[in-house]
């Protein structure tokens, strides 16, 4: 076997944290190639047409975009940028009412989806988050359920089971981190005083800084390939079979070709990756088989009319399956035919799910919340997806960008927990490169 082509760096994958990687190290001086073995790039951040339709692969909305990885990643190494909306406003829909997420303590006060004793209780609880920024105890082991306590009504605990699945992957408030919370607020405290921090949780709106891209979220994978150029090898439809991590160098056989490199960033799952290597310690392997996918399942529906009228999403909380609703075409109206409206149903599950069975019970929830939109489906178009490669949870599993070999890095939503979509794989892109800086791959 003739390991005959030579790169400084091969890039296994090519979903959105392959993407960022190949470019980055390219920008940065490298000589680049990227194996994707589906035939277009993108992974789960893609566009495509259906019957008149732009549908996304799952609804986005690209979160921590004022001063986020992302913004930085685009600063850095992007020749073009897509254009992005504002996203507007989150909602909580439930079958009596639309309400005005609350973001901070001023909106709990009057969020009347709760009790008004478990309203009060909850802003004392999120009062006293702000004392748990510095603190020592470890917040990836103190649950939101344990940090809450009991008494609360059903209806509250209904609620924050919703928004931790959403927050983490689909389990309940028992099982999500606090650290998963501490880490928004975090974000939004530009310094670190603890005034600023004080303010966000008291005043400060959450969503203020995301957005949506005009035209799909193809344009950012279409932004990417074009800031590359010819600055690597992108080739698609080309699976990578094996990777032999030696001390000089690795060796990558596909099933087109054999190449060398000076290093390897691996993008798809980690806990696929002992398939393609084989001289990764036990102990090592044994870590990445105990990460756990985040499953989706999006229902796409087009509408004969507008009938959400709000540029923003929604939380749809009263009862599982519980949804993220999404009009993208209220971004951009090219989106469906005229005078129609295409809306985006995410729904999260813990596990394997029947696509189905799920999409039969989803529809029901859907029609019976808004018996409005039965009679009015124009269009419909059903997706699987996996939209993180790890759950956040207590006690959960992730790899780390660096592994026990040391010409083999990894890079995606499996080895950040920060945020979540584009943005947890923007800072695990920015991790990488930091790494690579330290390791002396790159300057």
């Amino acid at each position: 076997m003739s390991f005959v082509v030579k790169y400084d760096v091969a890039v296994v994958g090519g979903g959105v944290s392959g993407l960022l990687s190949a470019l980055a190290l390219c920008k940065e001086g490298k000589k680049v190639v990227l194996f994707e073995k589906e035939g277009q790039l993108g992974g789960v951040l893609r566009s495509y047409n259906v019957d008149g339709y732009r549908v996304d692969t799952g609804p986005h909305i690209i979160t921590r975009l004022e001063h986020g990885p992302l913004k930085y990643l685009m600063d850095k190494y992007f020749e073009v940028t897509p254009i992005f909306i504002p996203h507007g406003r989150y909602f909580v829909r439930t079958k009596g009412a639309v309400r005005t997420f609350p973001w901070n303590l001023r909106d709990w006060l009057s969020f009347d989806l709760i009790p008004p004793v478990d309203r009060l209780y909850l802003v004392k609880t999120l009062f006293s988050v702000s004392y748990l920024f510095d603190s020592e105890q470890d917040l990836n082991e103190l649950s939101v359920g344990k940090l809450v306590g009991d008494g609360i009504s059903p209806e509250t605990k209904r609620f924050l089971d919703c928004m931790c699945a959403f927050m983490t992957g689909g389990v309940s408030m028992d099982e999500t981190p606090v650290a998963r919370f501490i880490d928004a607020e975090r974000y939004k405290s530009i310094s670190e005083g603890y005034l600023d921090k004080l303010y966000n949780v008291l005043m400060k709106e959450g969503g203020s800084d995301q957005t949506y891209p005009k035209t799909g979220v193809q344009s950012i994978v279409d932004s990417i390939v074009t800031s590359i150029g010819g600055g690597a090898d992108l080739k698609v439809g080309e699976e990578v079979e094996s990777l032999d991590v030696k001390e000089k160098g690795v060796e990558i056989s596909t099933n087109r070709g054999n190449y060398t490199a000076e290093f390897v960033v691996y993008s798809s799952f980690a806990s696929e990756l002992p398939k393609l290597v084989g001289n990764l310690p036990s102990g090592y392997v044994s870590s990445l088989s105990k990460i756990k996918r985040i499953n989706s399942m999006t229902l796409w529906l087009g509408l004969k009319k507008k009938i959400f009228p709000e540029q923003g999403s929604e939380i749809w909380a009263e009862s599982p399956p519980y949804s993220w609703v999404v009009p993208t075409s209220n971004y951009d109206p090219y989106l469906a035919p005229k005078d129609k409206q295409l809306v985006g149903f995410a729904f999260i599950f813990p596990g394997e799910f029947d696509v189905e069975k799920e999409k039969k019970k989803c529809l029901g929830m859907i029609y019976s919340t808004m018996p409005e939109i039965e009679k009015n489906v124009d269009f419909m178009h059903v997706q699987a997806l996996v939209p993180e490669k790890a759950v956040w949870t207590v006690g959960s599993q992730f790899a780390e960008v660096k592994t026990p070999l040391k010409r083999l890095f990894l890079v995606g939503t499996d080895t950040e927990k920060r945020s979540m979509g584009v943005t947890r794989a923007s800072y695990s892109v920015v991790k990488l490169l930091s790494a690579l800086k330290e390791d002396k791959f790159i300057q």
